[in-house]
C-alpha cells in the first residue's frame, strides 16, 4: 500500500477549509503550537498553506505549498511556484524539488523515529519554517472484531496495543477497507488516562463484513500533529452550517497556515473471518 497516496487524498479537506478559515479570526493557544491568526473579514491577502508530514514509512516526502483565498474571491485555489524548500536532519540539508501544482518532492529523505527534521520555506520574500521530532512507531497487537453495536449484520473492530510508559502518545488510528479509505474518519486519542497500559480501541462507527481485507494504521502522532488533526475533527463535526470553527492549531512561524507534522506508524493487516454462529 502507498501511503503517500493516502496522504494526498486528504488534501480536499484541507482545501474545503481553507477557504472557509481566513475569514475568521481566532487566537490558537497550543503551547509549542501557539500561533495567532486574526483576519480581516472586508480585506484579507492570501496566506501562504504548507502541509506537510514526516514519517517512518519509505515514501517521498512531500511538502504542498498553496495560498489561502480573499472572501470575494473565491473561485481559484492558487499553488505557490518557485519556492526554495529546504529540509535538515543530522548533517543533511536537501533542497526540494518542485514537481508543479504547490508540491516539492525530496528525493533521498529517510524518516528515522527520535530524529529532529526542520523544515524551511522561502516563497514570495516571506519565510517560514517548524521543527519535528519524529515519535517511534508503537506495534499493533491485535486486531479482533465483534458484531456491531448499532449494526448486528455488521462487525467492529477493536486494535490494541501496549502504551510506552516514559513517554507522552498521541494517537490516530486509520483504517483501509478494500484498500479504500474514509479520509474524513481521525479515531484520535491520548494516553493520558492509560499510560504504559493495554489500550484496546473499539471503533464502533466504521462497519466491516466475513471476508474483507482490512488494514489497521496506527499513528503514534507528535503532539502539535495531534492537535492539527484534533482541529480538523473538530471543525468536521460541526459542520458549515453551525458555529464557524478556526483555524486548525499550526506549529509553522511567519504566519502560514497549516502543518509540519510527524508520526511513527505500525501497520496490521487482517481478513475478517467469520464469527462464531454466523453463517
Amino acid at each position: 500500500m502507498n501511503i503517500c497516496n493516502i496522504k494526498m487524498a486528504g488534501h480536499w479537506i484541507f482545501a474545503f477549509f481553507r477557504q472557509l478559515f481566513p475569514i475568521l479570526p481566532v487566537i490558537i493557544v497550543c503551547g509549542a503550537c501557539e500561533e495567532v491568526i486574526d483576519v480581516n473579514l472586508k480585506n484579507i491577502s492570501p496566506k501562504v498553506v504548507i502541509e506537510s508530514f514526516i514519517t517512518n514509512v519509505d515514501d517521498p516526502f512531500i511538502v504542498k505549498i498553496t495560498k489561502s483565498q480573499d472572501f470575494f474571491n473565491q473561485s481559484n485555489f492558487s499553488t505557490v511556484r518557485n519556492a526554495t524548500v529546504q529540509l535538515e536532519y543530522l548533517s543533511v540539508k536537501e533542497n526540494l524539488i518542485e514537481k508543479g501544482g504547490g508540491y516539492y518532492i525530496s528525493s533521498r529523505t529517510i524518516g528515522i523515529p527520535g530524529r529532529t527534521y526542520t523544515l524551511k520555506i522561502t516563497a514570495d520574500d516571506e519565510t517560514f519554517g517548524a521543527t519535528v521530532e519524529l515519535p517511534n512507531p508503537v506495534p499493533i497487537d491485535t486486531v479482533y472484531f465483534q458484531p456491531g453495536l448499532f449494526h448486528s449484520d455488521s462487525l467492529n473492530i477493536f486494535v490494541g496495543f501496549r502504551d510506552p510508559a516514559l513517554t507522552e502518545n498521541y494517537y490516530r488510528i486509520r483504517l483501509y477497507r478494500n484498500r479504500r479509505y474514509a479520509v474524513n474518519d481521525y479515531f484520535l486519542m491520548t494516553d493520558a488516562l492509560l499510560n504504559g497500559e493495554k489500550i484496546v480501541a473499539p471503533i464502533y462507527y466504521r462497519y466491516f463484513a466475513p471476508g474483507d481485507t482490512v488494514v489497521v494504521e496506527l499513528l503514534n502522532l507528535e503532539k502539535c500533529t495531534w492537535k492539527y488533526f484534533k482541529g480538523l475533527s473538530e471543525a468536521i463535526l460541526q459542520g458549515v452550517n453551525s458555529q464557524a470553527p478556526g483555524n486548525p492549531p499550526t506549529n509553522l512561524t511567519g504566519g502560514a497556515l497549516g502543518i509540519f507534522g510527524a508520526w511513527g506508524s505500525s501497520s496490521y493487516r487482517i481478513t475478517v473471518p467469520k464469527l462464531a454462529g454466523k453463517k
